[in-house]
């Protein structure tokens, strides 16, 4: 039985809110996989369709929620930025200031503006072969693009895509070679980077 209510409360960083039921009643929990249109995100005031659901522990929560008002298919690209949206931002402004001082060659900012579009199209391509059971990139290939350098497309493909964004051990994993790459940037192109390897080639010798 479908069941009108509104959204009165929803958290974008953890996909979760609250619906208030056009009747009486307690506010309703639900979470964005519950969501028919996983592409959009809810608003707050705004009106949805679902119906209801028990848990094991007799939790009742919303479940096939529709929008009584469709969304545009914009909406998964004017989604508010995520902290790791803004940190990949944040990085490639740093590099292109890096270049503009002439402290870093040009090709470095357009190798991770082109690894990460090609990582965000692997991605793409990844979510497509799941939902129609095709053929599936390797994590190992996800994982190699994003030490290469293709690191901010994978994030920003986990946000708008909604692909590779829950599963801890891959995330785990994808951050540890964020980690990496910007370690080598920083030895690499970094005067305190140099000053490091120097150091360090000096105890060897």
């Amino acid at each position: 039985m479908k069941n009108k209510g509104t959204v009165v409360q929803w958290n974008h960083q953890k996909g979760f809110g609250f619906i208030q039921p056009e009747s009486s009643g307690e506010n309703v929990f639900f979470h964005i996989s519950a969501l028919v249109d996983r592409q959009s995100r809810p608003r707050i005031n705004e009106s949805v369709y679902y119906e209801l659901s028990t848990d094991s522990k007799g939790k009742k929560s919303a479940k096939s929620i529709i929008f009584v008002k469709p969304h545009s298919g914009m909406d998964k690209y004017t989604a508010p930025m995520s902290k790791a949206q803004g940190f990949s931002v944040l990085f490639l402004a740093l590099v292109a200031g890096w270049v503009w001082l002439a402290r870093c060659p040009y090709w470095v900012l357009v190798g991770y503006i082109c690894l990460s579009i090609v990582t965000f199209a692997v991605y793409a391509h990844d979510k497509r072969a799941a939902q129609k059971d095709g053929w599936r990139t390797k994590e190992a290939s996800l994982h190699l693009l994003a030490l290469a350098g293709g690191w901010p497309g994978a994030l920003w493909a986990q946000k708008i895509l909604r692909h590779k964004s829950q599963k801890q051990p891959f995330k785990a994993i994808l951050w540890l070679t964020i980690f990496v790459n910007i370690s080598v940037f920083i030895i690499a192109f970094t005067p305190f980077g140099h000053h490091w390897v120097q150091g360090i080639m000096t105890l060897i010798g």
